[in-house]
């Protein structure tokens, strides 16, 4: 009698977790962190507060722009310094001991 009670709270007690919704929730550790929340507490920015500013020297500000060109070529093995090509394109190099190597600019 005790082993049925027991194998029915058991099955219950799994029936009851299988029909609990999964809580995993997307992280991405790349991504640009959320905009702060504005609440009654604190007025929203001014008009163009986020906006880039033109700067008379270099035009316009853009400060999270990345860069379009580099010169390290970046191997399993070894790095080694190339023309300036675009971030993320294919390279070589010659690395002693290993021969030629393809990569990666970074």
């Amino acid at each position: 009698m005790l082993t049925r009670k027991l194998a029915f709270a058991a099955l219950t007690g799994v029936v009851l977790l299988s029909a609990a919704p999964a809580g995993a929730q997307y992280y991405d550790p790349y991504g640009r962190p959320p905009p702060p929340r504005y609440d009654y507490d604190r007025p929203p920015p001014p008009y163009g507060y986020d906006r880039p500013r033109y700067n008379d020297d270099r035009g316009y500000d853009r400060p999270y722009r990345a860069r379009r060109f580099g010169d390290m070529c970046e191997t399993s093995r070894g790095t080694c310094e190339t023309r300036p090509t675009p971030v993320g394109s294919s390279c070589r190099c010659y690395i002693e001991g290993f021969g030629e190597k393809r990569g990666i600019i970074q």
